[in-house]
């Protein structure tokens, strides 16, 4: 009886043997699942987040031009600018201290001369205005300022 070099397989042995390497292929993938899934998490809260702070940011700025805006006309004073800064946070659901949340330089809107420059600081805390709460951004307080020229000098109402 001749010897050949090549042994005839089975159906049978050929399928088991492909669901076999199917089956440790959906294992291996599930292990890699899981060693990615907590990157691809991490990445995606940290991207959350930063998209919040941004938004803080530029929210931020835009309420401190608001109020410069608000001041740089005659007869606007400091007043008018907080309430205007105060109004626009609350618009947009921005926590922030009353009365505490804006502050001017020298001079300010009230005592500024025509052409004056006046810078408008406004500053919030990060806590409780960040969509994913961090304790890494607990005790961070975030500003901005705008300054604009005081068009024109406010007059003098007293007697």
């Amino acid at each position: 009886m001749p010897i050949t070099m090549f042994t005839r397989t089975s159906k049978r042995h050929k399928h088991h043997s492909a669901k076999g390497r199917r089956r440790d292929r959906r294992a291996a993938a599930t292990v890699e699942f899981a060693f990615c899934l907590p990157a691809l998490v991490m990445l995606t809260i940290g991207t959350i987040d930063i998209c919040s702070m941004l938004f803080l940011k530029e929210s931020i700025k835009l309420a401190a031009y608001e109020g410069a805006r608000r001041g740089v006309n005659r007869g606007r004073t400091n007043a008018e600018v907080v309430q205007r800064v105060e109004q626009f946070l609350a618009e947009r659901d921005i926590q922030f201290t009353p009365g505490a949340a804006v502050t001017f330089s020298n001079p300010d809107f009230t005592s500024a001369a025509t052409l004056d420059n006046v810078t408008t600081t406004v500053t919030v805390p990060c806590a409780g205005n960040l969509l994913i709460p961090s304790a890494m951004f607990s005790d961070m307080m975030m500003s901005a300022d705008v300054t604009l020229r005081k068009e024109y000098q406010n007059l003098d109402t007293g007697p």
